[in-house]
C-alpha cells in the first residue's frame, strides 16, 4: 500500500501506532520474514526510526482487513531454564591459512605435478659405467629416450647424496657401430 516509505519511516509508524505483525505486513505489503529481517537489522543498528515524519498523513494506515490464516493448535511448550547465548565475534588474525571459499562453486586445490614414483631415479642410478645400448637400457628400465637425454634436469631435482652417487649420464652415438650408447661418469 505504501511502497515508497523508507524502512526508517516504516519503523517510526510502527513505533507510533503499535500495530500487530499481520496489520503491518498487509499495510506495507510485506511478508512476515521480511518484517523479521528488518527488525533484526534495526536491532543491529542498520535502521532507526525517523524523527521528522507527519503522523497525521497516516492515520488510517493500519485500519486494514487482515486475511484469516488458519494456524494449527500446538501444545504449549514448557519453559526450561536456559542460559543466555553468549555471542562473541572472532578476533581478526594476521595470517589465515585456510583454503578460500566461494559462493558460486568449489575452489580446486592445486594438485602436485610431476611423476609420483621413483622410476626415473632408479633408472638413472642403474646406468652402467661402461657404455651399453640405449635401446636395451630403455627396454630393461621403461624410461624414455628423452628422459635419458635430459638426465641432468632430473638429477638437479634430486637430493644431493643421490645426485652425487649418479654422477654425469652420457647418451652419445658410438662412432664405430653408429649405435646410441649410454654410460655414466662418477662425480669427482
Amino acid at each position: 500500500m505504501t511502497p515508497s516509505l523508507s524502512w526508517n519511516d516504516r519503523f517510526a509508524l510502527l513505533d507510533y501506532y503499535l500495530p500487530s505483525d499481520a496489520q503491518a505486513c498487509v499495510a506495507f505489503g510485506l511478508t512476515q520474514d521480511e518484517l523479521d529481517t528488518a527488525r533484526d537489522l534495526r536491532n543491529a543498528g542498520t535502521f532507526k526510526s525517523s524523527s521528522n515524519i507527519d503522523y497525521s498523513q497516516f492515520d488510517g494506515i493500519f485500519n486494514v482487513v487482515v486475511p484469516e490464516v488458519h494456524v494449527p493448535v500446538v501444545a504449549p511448550i514448557r519453559p526450561t531454564a536456559t542460559k543466555p547465548a553468549i555471542v562473541s565475534r572472532p578476533q581478526p588474525t594476521a595470517t589465515v591459512h585456510a583454503k578460500p571459499e566461494s559462493a558460486t562453486r568449489r575452489v580446486r586445490e592445486p594438485q602436485k605435478r610431476g611423476r609420483k614414483g621413483d622410476k626415473i631415479t632408479k633408472a638413472l642410478q642403474s646406468v652402467p659405467t661402461t657404455p651399453m645400448s640405449v635401446d636395451a637400457f630403455i627396454a630393461e628400465h621403461g624410461v624414455s629416450l628423452a628422459v635419458l637425454r635430459q638426465s641432468k634436469r632430473f638429477i638437479e631435482g634430486m637430493d644431493a647424496a643421490t645426485a652425487q652417487s649418479i654422477g654425469r649420464v652420457n647418451v652419445r652415438q658410438d662412432k664405430a657401430t653408429r649405435q646410441l650408447m649410454i654410460w655414466r661418469e662418477q662425480a669427482q
